[in-house]
């Protein structure tokens, strides 16, 4: 499933315009994003938390040429599945 497919079961479930559907998507992306920006934490009830979590800096080799790199430390989105999806999966 994609994005649009999501706003296509939005719409059609909400009776709602699927240009309101899309909107509603993008708002909430939008806020996901912007808290994980700020190092928030974003927790829906039933379905998962979306946390930020640090990684380290590593030498790594280029494949193409097995040069050695160096990979920097970034952050990375971490999203761990709640009970309620747990659950339904696994019913």
């Amino acid at each position: 499933m994609n994005k649009a497919d999501l706003t296509e079961v939005l719409a059609n479930k909400a009776g709602i315009p699927k240009v309101r559907a899309a909107s509603y998507i993008n708002i909430i992306t939008d806020a996901i994003q912007d808290a994980l920006k700020n190092d928030e934490k974003v927790t829906i009830s039933d379905f998962g938390t979306f946390t930020v979590s640090q990684r380290r800096a590593f030498s790594g080799h280029n494949p193409k040429n097995g040069t050695v790199m160096k990979v920097p430390a970034r952050r990375i989105p971490v999203f761990r599945s709640g009970k309620g999806l747990k659950g339904a999966l696994n019913a």
